[in-house]
C-alpha cells in the first residue's frame, strides 16, 4: 500500500453508529462507535482484559481504493467481555491507497543513487513489485527525491529503474542502526522491465506458496 495525500476530515468518519476496524497489537477487530466527545471516543470491543491503558492502537476506515487510519491510544480498557473501550479522540488521519500490483519479499541486494549525485549505495531489497519496492540502505534520500536503482533478478537481464521516494522510516531491528527504510514508487517503468519484475514476482509466489 502507498500513502497518499488528501486527508479526510476527522469529524466526517468519527460519528456514533459508524463501524470501523480497530488494529490492536497487529490484529484487526470490527468495532462500532458508541460515543464521541471532545476528548475521547467509546467503541465496542470483544475482549475483557485487554487492551490496557496507554496502548497505542489504529482506527481504520476501509473503502474500495484504500483506507483512512487514525493513530490514538487507550484511555480505559474494557471491564468485561464485550464491554466498551475508551480511546483518546484522534486529531489527524493518514490516507493509504491499496497497491495495484503484487509485491513479494526478497533477499536480494540492489544499487541505488540519487539521480543528481554520482555515489552509489548498496541497498537490501526487502520487497518488489511492478509498481515499486521497499529498500533498506545507509544512503540518505529526501522525501519525493528521484533515485536510480540497478538490480538483477534471477533469470532476468539487469534492470535500470527510476523511482521516487514516497515514504521513509528508521532502520528495522534486523539491520544496522544507521540504515533507513524507503518506500520507492517506480516512475515511467518500461513495459519490458515491468514484465521482468512480474515474471519474478509470480515465480517467487510459486516458491513461497507451493503446496509441494
Amino acid at each position: 500500500m502507498t500513502t497518499a495525500g488528501g486527508k479526510p476530515s476527522v469529524n466526517a468518519e468519527l460519528y456514533v453508529g459508524n463501524r470501523c476496524m480497530l488494529r490492536v497489537a497487529g490484529e484487526h477487530f470490527l468495532v462500532k462507535i458508541l460515543e464521541v466527545e471532545r476528548a475521547f471516543i467509546r467503541v465496542t470491543f470483544p475482549g475483557k482484559d485487554y487492551p490496557i491503558e496507554g496502548l497505542h492502537v489504529l482506527i481504520e476506515f476501509h473503502d474500495e481504493s484504500g483506507f483512512n487510519s487514525y493513530r490514538t491510544h487507550v484511555v480505559q480498557g474494557p471491564d468485561k467481555a464485550g464491554g466498551a473501550l475508551v480511546l483518546a479522540r484522534p486529531v489527524e488521519s493518514r490516507r493509504t491507497k491499496y497497491r495495484d500490483s503484487c509485491r513479494v519479499p526478497t533477499d536480494l541486494t540492489v544499487h541505488v543513487k540519487d539521480q543528481v549525485h554520482v555515489r552509489r549505495y548498496d541497498a537490501a531489497l526487502v520487497n518488489i513489485g511492478a509498481g515499486g519496492a521497499l529498500i533498506v540502505t545507509p544512503a540518505h534520500f529526501d522525501f519525493a527525491a528521484t533515485i536510480e536503482m540497478q538490480l538483477s533478478l534471477p533469470g532476468e537481464p539487469q534492470l535500470s529503474l527510476i523511482g521516487q521516494i514516497v515514504h521513509a522510516t528508521g532502520s528495522p531491528h534486523t539491520y544496522r542502526s544507521e540504515d533507513k527504510t524507503y518506500g520507492v514508487r517506480f516512475v515511467s517503468i518500461e513495459p519490458e522491465a515491468a514484465s521482468c519484475i512480474s515474471r519474478y514476482v509470480w515465480n517467487r509466489l510459486r516458491e513461497i506458496y507451493s503446496s509441494t
